[in-house]
């Protein structure tokens, strides 16, 4: 019994324990609670938001899209929840915060799930087999019954909703009672019947189209016409700012008065469609212009011409709207994009992914001119049917490399190309510069000798016979150049660093060197930012007599392309 008795000891005075307390160096002020207190509610808001960081989200995109890929959200979701608890003045600012944006996860991504998967289990003996319960729709169920008890608190500040696809699949009673509480609602994750009119969602969109006026994507694809005919009358979703449609089958005159009657449509997605042509950017006195846009992304648009969106940018209005443009297996080829970057001063994103069957023409075709352009994806691939002996995407390669190098692309930043050698091209067309060549951008010309000047011993003799005195370097790439390459049959970027040459040496690239593709590499499918990756880097100089050196570098790799992800998801024009 004697691990079990207390020892009475005199209790210490609060006087004996102040001196031997410690503060810390960085300890918190003692006024920080009544700092707090008197924060105002912006201020309260723009905290918290740091707190839960994907509760003001406010993209356009799918659960899966905008998930953050370095933290766990339902975690940053509890630690909000807790904020509200604090006080009456804490829970009035978090709970603005906390249901602005709403998104639902099924599970943690953190070692908590592992933890909460085992408490979740069924431990009795007539429920040890039972399926798992479905978190992600437990949380829609319990989010619908507060909105729905809140309808004119909590469900007025929600204005973005998002869900794994799986639940708003098989949850659409419980997402339609939630969307019907929702009067300021701007995006909602809807399941794929909602856009195409499937008889099994009409009590889901029918109280998005009752309930929902300030909506601000929408999709139409196939089977959805009679839809689109119902926005192009006018009296639903006036709002719109992102339009995708796919796949339908509708008459131009139609797909023209819906565009017309969204006063803030501002991107346009089109997918499959062959009724999209050229004829609808032809001007009519009976129908609306067609809206200018800021973004536009077409794909598999055969009947699409240089020649009709070259007539839609001679406006204007567009030319100063139009900043993205994507361009995907459609009727414009790469030898006239100069005349879409001549009529489009503000572009700033152009991508074209397209697979030719024939090389380059040999006419004389103006290179590509842009003081605009930031970022250019120029994805050229050999089409099946090409001819397997000839390299019919050299020669595209080949005009790529001339625009850049005659300097017609100085805002250039970020550069895509599908061809895992481009980087080392351009570092070809740089010649070495001696150290006793003349500036080129200091040149002057030399005068002419006078016979009758006195002569003056103190003259550079080398300044009117150096061979190399009137070599002009041509015209050159003038910045700092971010290349990703990527092979046939490589599954992710390869970040490439390509340099202007300077006076005296010419350019380099950084570029990584190549990894064991039969799996003997750790770093094979693993982060590039790890210390034990294995990813190997040099950096290629010139020597000056038309080889190269690599030279070891460490450094991490960037993020890649905007079309592959984490998690598998597809390109996704809104981010």
């Amino acid at each position: 019994m004697k691990w079990f008795k207390k020892k009475n000891k005199k209790a210490r005075s609060q006087e004996d324990l102040n001196p031997t307390r410690s503060f810390p160096q960085y300890g918190t002020p003692p006024v920080s609670s009544q700092t707090l207190a008197r924060l105002p509610a912006p201020i309260l808001e723009r905290i918290f938001a740091f707190v839960c960081p994907h509760a003001r989200d406010e993209t356009y995109e799918s659960c899966e899209d905008s998930a953050a890929e370095d933290t766990c959200m339902l975690c940053d979701l509890r630690d909000l929840s807790h904020c509200a608890q604090v006080s009456r003045k804490w829970r009035a600012a978090a709970v603005n915060v906390l249901y602005y944006s709403i998104r639902i996860d099924a599970v943690h991504y953190c070692e908590l799930e592992d933890i909460l998967a085992e408490k979740r289990k069924r431990r009795s003996f007539m429920r040890h087999n039972a399926e798992p319960e479905d978190t992600a729709a437990a949380r829609l169920k319990f989010l619908a019954r507060t909105l729905h008890d809140n309808k004119g608190g909590f469900a007025l500040n929600v204005q973005y909703l998002k869900t794994p696809y799986m639940t708003r699949e098989t949850c659409k009673p419980d997402l339609a009672r939630t969307v019907a509480c929702c009067p300021n609602l701007r995006y909602v994750d809807l399941p794929e019947g909602v856009f195409q009119d499937d008889p099994s969602c009409n009590t889901l969109k029918q109280e998005v189209q009752g309930r929902c006026p300030e909506l601000r994507k929408m999709t139409y694809v196939r089977g959805a016409e009679r839809g689109l005919e119902m926005l192009a009358s006018g009296h639903q979703w006036h709002n719109l700012e992102v339009l995708e449609l796919g796949k339908l089958n509708v008459d131009p005159t139609i797909l023209r008065q819906a565009l017309g009657s969204l006063p803030n449509l501002h991107a346009l997605k089109v997918t499959d469609m062959i009724s999209f042509h050229d004829q609808l950017f032809q001007h009519s006195d009976y129908l609306p212009p067609f809206p200018a846009l800021a973004e536009i992304i077409f794909e598999n648009i055969p009947n699409l011409t240089v020649d009709g969106l070259v007539a839609y940018l001679f406006r204007s209005d567009t030319q100063n709207a139009l900043k993205t443009l994507s361009l995907t297996a459609t009727g414009i080829h790469p030898p006239t994009l100069h005349r879409i970057l001549a009529v489009a001063p503000r572009m700033e994103h152009l991508s074209i992914t397209e697979s030719v069957t024939a090389s380059f023409p040999a006419a004389d075709i103006p290179t590509l001119q842009s003081k605009s352009l930031k970022t250019f994806h120029y994805e050229i691939t050999s089409a099946d049917s090409a001819n397997v002996y000839a390299n019919t995407t050299a020669s595209h390669y080949a005009y790529l490399t001339r625009s850049l190098m005659s300097g017609g692309l100085p805002a250039l930043k970020e550069l895509y190309v599908r061809d895992p050698d481009f980087p080392e091209t351009l570092l070809d067309l740089a010649p070495p510069l001696p150290a006793f060549a003349t500036d080129p951008d200091n040149f002057a010309l030399p005068m002419p000798p006078n016979p009758f000047a006195a002569h003056n011993p103190n003259q550079n003799r080398l300044s009117s016979n150096n061979p190399f005195a009137k070599m002009q370097s041509g015209p050159g790439l003038r910045q700092e150049l971010q290349v990703f390459s990527k092979g046939l049959d490589e599954m992710e970027w390869n970040f490439s660093k390509v340099q202007p040459p300077a006076r005296g040496r010419r350019g380099s690239a950084t570029a990584p060197r190549p990894v064991s593709s039969y799996g003997l590499s750790d770093s094979m499918g693993k982060g590039w930012q790890s210390v034990s990756g294995g990813a190997r880097k040099s950096v290629i100089v010139g020597n000056g007599f038309g080889g190269f050196l690599a030279v070891p570098s460490d450094g991490g790799r960037p993020s890649s392309s905007g079309g592959e992800r984490r998690r598998g998801s597809q390109y996704d024009m809104w981010r």
